[in-house]
Parts: C-alpha cells; structure tokens; sequence
C-alpha cells in the first residue's frame, strides 16, 4: 500500500491558533497520521505530552530521531487503552481513507482512547477549480462516491484521495459522536503545491 511503501508523508497543514486554543495545557495528545513528526516537536516544545502514530516506517524514523514517542499502527485499531488521552490531531489523514466507513472507523477510535477534542485540517471540494472538477468527474466514474478522486504516477495507482463538503465532514463527525466546535475554510496548499478550498475545525465530543 502506498502509506506504507511511501519516503515520506509530508504535511503542508498546520495548527490554526483558533483549533488549538481547544486544547488544554495539560491535555495527552495523539497525533494521529503523524509522519515525521512536525507537529508532534511543535507541540512537545509546548510542554504538552504528545504521542504520534502513523503507518509509514520511514517518517515514523524521522520521528524517532527527534526524540519523539511514536508508535507505527493502523489508525482504525488504535494499541492503546480506553480514555488513554484527552485530545486527537488528524491533519490531512481523513482524505487518505477511501472509504465513509473506515473514516467513521478513525473517528470512533479517536473518541474511544479519550479524545475528547480533535483538531482536523482537511480539504474540501472545489467544484470552481477546472483541474478538480475533471478529477471529481473521473473519480465518481472510478469510486462511486462524489469527491473521491485516484490518484496515479503514469499508470500507476497510488491511492484514492477524498475532498469533503463541510457539511458530509459534519455529520461524519456527528455520527462517531462529536460535534464541530469550531470551523473554518481558509485557502490552504495541498502536498502538491495547489491551492485550494481547505478546512480546520475543532470536534468535540457531544454530550
């Protein structure tokens, strides 16, 4: 699989200070989709406790390197206990599953280790933007499923890719047990450079 097999999973999305300003200062913090680690230090160096997970063993290297407590495993099937955290971090890992179920799969995880707030950036979809509209065109034909899109290298099949609209991120947030505390829908820059239509937002666990 190619999360897997990949050099690397590198991020262009950061903590928003808004979504962060969710999190408490003593708060047990799991990244979830961490790769090498960026946001893990950024958030250690805040004198948080943070944990980091991810499925691609070079990043999870990277990681180590910088002294960071990782763990390579499948997000859906998390080796921690119950209530072992208080917050979650998904950035740009929703969009990589290619199906609704494993995404509510993520999200039930999360909530079940403690997550009481997740911090998710992601992208939307951008119908305006030729280049994307062709690409959700496709997509429907390939999944079935409208915003999906395969992503290739020549002939290659990489992966599927997922662009949300903000309400279907909503209600899969809803139905894992969480409700949006906050959003927002910035311009943000995919890991191939293009600008886009993204989100950030605050989930909390509904009560």
């Amino acid at each position: 699989m190619y999360w897997d097999q990949s050099s690397s999973v590198p991020s262009t999305l950061r903590l928003d200070a808004r979504v962060a300003a969710h999190l408490r200062h003593k708060d047990r913090v799991l990244d979830l989709g961490c790769g090498a680690g960026g946001l893990l230090a950024e958030l250690a160096g805040q004198g948080r406790r943070v944990w980091g997970v991810d499925r691609n063993p070079p990043s999870l290297i990277r990681a180590r390197e910088k002294g960071l407590a990782v763990a390579r495993a499948d997000l859906a099937a998390l080796p921690f206990a119950d209530d072992a955290f208080d917050a979650g971090v998904l950035h740009a890992v929703l969009t990589t599953l290619d199906a609704p179920e494993l995404r509510r799969q993520v999200l039930c995880e999360a909530r079940r280790v403690g997550c009481r707030v997740l911090c998710i950036a992601d992208f939307l979809q951008n119908w305006d933007q030729l280049y994307y509209k062709a690409r959700y065109e496709a997509g429907f034909d390939e999944t079935g499923e409208l915003g999906s899109f395969v992503v290739r290298e020549g002939d290659q099949v990489l992966y599927t890719a997922h662009h949300f609209t903000l309400d279907e991120l909503t209600g899969l947030l809803a139905d894992s047990g969480y409700a949006v505390a906050f959003a927002d829908t910035p311009t943000v820059v995919t890991r191939s450079g293009k600008r886009v239509t993204g989100v950030i937002l605050a989930a909390v666990t509904a009560h």
